[in-house]
């Protein structure tokens, strides 16, 4: 059985890579041969792989949303919306998932979307309105590292997101659908009113309904930080707290009837104990993890009905197979690898620490989990705490045997009596002084582990390093296990030669964001967009590629001008990052605090020249023409970076570049806008290649269509990150600089993504295709 499950795992696996759905008959085909070998020769490993790939496409197929008629997207029309799930509520406006058709729609057409509204109403669940919306395809950043938004809204059932407009909007009626989230919605209202600290009421809320929009930024990097934010999602520990307290307290009670005799007291606390999580996973609002969790524990209570005996590994290959069957594509989500090789390092470590003293046994058993996940993490590029096995060490126990339970009781009374709000305010408060407590704790911790990336042989090795740490028959092989551990943090020979440079254009939508290595130094120009909602292009986009690559640290941060597209990421990129020394073209208008970038002024790195060739009166001007402009000259290539840069900083720059022309590479400036690539400029420069940093369907249209055929007549081949990804290149050979670009998107399209977008323009093409949305970050 562990083998079948391992062998359905990678058929699934090699499903979900695929860059477009099949046809029906293929999976069908699939399944039905798989059925008839194993009805003639039973079920054997083999016949797991194309099992798994014929399950996960007959389940993508199933499950794969409805598309929007191409002239709704891009367009502002009026549609009939329903809420349908708890409005996640900010100063910038509300958040929700809505089922949306057009008023003059027969009701059997409906879309699931994820709205944005600005100074909405009182949203509640369930309620109708009729108003404009401006909708277009859910779109990520692609980028190695970079978190796949699309694929997890699709998996929700969602392809499209938008915003309701400004324009007039009417209640219809306030329905009588989602009663779970209505009672959800109530249940946070009253929680919400109460006169609590404010970081307890969000806790509160995070335990006891799943709702973490109290949380605020520094709430959430401090639990990324100290490795405990798995607490503070509604997950598979929190599921089988609630089932297991239950199923104890209930088959100790239990024991002292006369039913005993009839049902054994384990199978009645089960039963119990799984309709209790139950209604936890409902409260919590049922998201996907959730669902996964309540699903592992009904296959464990089945398991135990059947009464017969299995080794720790089939049970965990059973539970596995069927999480499988029913989600297929949880594989795509580091929730599953987490919990499942969480339960892995207890089976194996289970028997090494079972004859010590449990003062040892748990220590040694959370060693062994935080081992085994190192991996999972890197690959996922999620945030690696340096001392997550110490916070974890305490507050598990804290969280599990006291604070949860107490959360949860604290709410149910809440509701059942209202004027009672003592238990809710101790709770809160306790869970605030924890919280306090986790934070002071943090200011003498380290916050920051130096990653070794994240590629397939260094992976590779880390996995095999942890198999023979934690799964050794001996102590040679533990000691083999902790040298290979070793050896992929070691630091890498650099593989840029003298003269040699690499220059990545990282996708962070419509903004900028560039990194450019030498062989011994760094250097990030701008940082992309960062919101009032928190997000940033830092955090979801620079660091886990600087991490992915092992880089932990950047000489120089050059945030061309203030514009908050070019510098907004880059308070939350210097406080995870150490960087050198931070230039700017307007140190007034960006933190965190810089210098002025100093006209005419060169400096050789491994023997790359760079230098910034603005003007010097551009120190006096404002915006655009403020920017840092970036001339990189190697032995085997050239690179421009200019910025927002307009055409009268291009005409002063003329007599410098024309001595530097040929040029390799130009981005573009301000995005391929009206405003800069002026005729003589591009004529001047003779690029053999040009990237435009822009945004999924931006609203402004970029790059104009004059301009990026002004760049084709001269000869220039043309990228966008919008269709490309990260673009990168390569100049440190002669070789590689004559290699085409590489690009991430075409790659590593899968079949949830829209291929609406070029990655190499070919022709002009008409900005009503190109344009579209004003971009709302969520």
């Amino acid at each position: 059985m562990p083998w079948m499950a391992m062998a359905f795992l990678f058929g699934d696996l090699l499903f979900q890579r695929s860059t477009q759905l099949p046809s029906w008959w293929l999976p069908a085909l699939g399944l039905l041969l798989v059925l008839a070998l194993a009805q003639r020769w039973g079920w054997r490993a083999g016949l797991g792989l194309p099992l798994g790939w014929s399950w996960a496409a007959l389940f993508a197929l199933w499950h794969q949303p409805p598309p929007l008629p191409d002239d709704w997207v891009g367009q502002t029309a009026a549609f009939d919306l329903t809420v349908l799930s708890l409005p996640e509520t900010r100063p910038e406006g509300s958040r929700f998932i809505a089922a949306i058709r057009p008023p003059q729609n027969d009701g059997s057409a409906v879309w699931r979307v994820r709205l944005n509204w600005r100074n909405p109403p009182r949203l509640r669940v369930g309620q109708v309105y009729r108003a404009q919306l401006r909708l277009k395809p859910a779109h990520s950043h692609h980028n190695p590292g970079s978190w796949d938004y699309a694929g997890w809204l699709y998996r929700q059932g969602i392809r499209y997101r938008g915003y309701v407009t400004a324009q007039g909007w009417r209640l219809l009626r306030e329905g009588d659908c989602c009663p779970l989230q209505t009672l959800r919605q109530s249940l946070r209202e009253q929680l919400s009113a109460a006169a609590l600290p404010e970081a307890g009421r969000a806790l509160l809320l995070a335990l006891a309904l799943g709702d973490r929009s109290g949380m605020t930024r520094e709430m959430r990097e401090l639990a990324a930080l100290t490795g405990v934010s798995h607490l503070l999602a509604i997950s598979g520990l929190h599921i089988s707290l609630v089932g297991g307290l239950a199923a104890i307290l209930f088959a100790w009670a239990w024991r002292r009837t006369r039913l005993a005799q009839r049902v054994p007291a384990m199978l009645a606390g089960a039963s119990v104990g799984l309709l209790l999580a139950g209604a936890y996973a409902a409260i919590s609002g049922l998201a996907l993890p959730t669902q996964r969790a309540l699903l592992v524990l009904a296959v464990g209570v089945l398991l135990l009905f059947q009464r017969r005996f299995r080794s720790a590994w089939q049970v965990f290959a059973i539970v596995l197979l069927c999480v499988l069957l029913v989600q297929p594509d949880a594989v795509l989500e580091a929730g599953l690898w987490l919990s499942f090789g969480a339960v892995a390092a207890i089976l194996v470590m289970l028997p090494q620490v079972r004859s010590r003293p449990w003062w040892l046994a748990l220590p040694a058993m959370q060693a062994g989990i935080a081992v085994a996940l190192y991996p999972v993490l890197l690959a996922f590029d999620m945030q690696t705490a340096p001392l997550g096995m110490l916070y974890n060490l305490l507050l598990v126990p804290l969280f599990s045997l006291l604070l949860i339970p107490a959360a949860l009781i604290a709410a149910v009374l809440t509701v059942f009596l209202p004027g009672l709000s003592w238990p809710l305010e101790t709770v809160a408060h306790a869970l605030d002084a924890t919280w306090r407590a986790l934070a002071w704790g943090a200011q003498w911790s380290p916050t920051r582990l130096d990653r070794p990336g994240a590629g397939l042989a260094l992976l590779s090795g880390l996995i095999l390093g942890v198999v023979l740490l934690l799964a050794g028959p001996g102590v040679r092989s533990r000691a083999a296990g902790l040298a290979m551990l070793a050896i992929v943090h070691f630091p890498k020979a650099p593989d840029i030669p003298a003269g040699g440079f690499r220059l990545s254009v990282l996708d962070v939508g419509q903004g900028l964001s560039a990194v450019l290595q030498t062989r011994h130094h760094r250097l990030i120009f701008d940082t992309g967009a960062a919101y009032p909602s928190g997000y940033n292009l830092a955090d979801a986009v620079v660091l886990p590629w600087l991490w992915r690559h092992g880089i932990n640290a950047a000489d120089r941060l050059v945030l061309s001008h203030g514009d908050n597209d070019h510098a907004g990421a880059a308070v939350a990129l210097a406080r995870r990052l150490r960087i050198g020394r931070i230039l700017s073209g307007e140190p007034a208008r960006v933190a965190p605090e810089s210098s002025l970038c100093p006209s005419q002024y060169f400096w050789r790195w491994d023997g790359v020249v760079l230098g910034f060739i603005q003007p010097p009166w551009a120190a006096r001007l404002g915006g655009n023409n403020a920017s840092c402009v970036l001339l990189v000259q190697g032995s085997w290539g050239s690179v421009l970076l200019t910025g927002d840069a307009e055409e009268r900083i291009e005409r002063a720059m003329l007599a410098q570049l024309q001595g530097a022309a040929p040029l390799d590479v130009v981005i573009a400036g301000h995005h391929g806008s009206a405003t800069s690539s002026s005729p003589a400029f591009v004529q001047a420069m003779q690029a053999r290649h040009v990237i435009y940093s822009v945004g999924y369907r931006n609203r402004y249209g970029f790059p104009r269509e004059a301009i990026d055929r002004r760049w084709a007549e001269a000869g220039a081949r043309r990228w966008r990150t919008d269709g490309c990804g990260l673009i990168g290149f390569d100049f440190s050979s002669p070789t590689s600089a004559r290699e085409e670009p590489q690009t991430h998107m075409p790659g590593h399209r899968r079949y949830w993504h829209f291929p609406d977008t070029p990655c190499e323009m070919t022709l002009p093409v008409p900005s009503s295709m190109i344009g579209g949305l004003k971009s709302i970050a969520d």
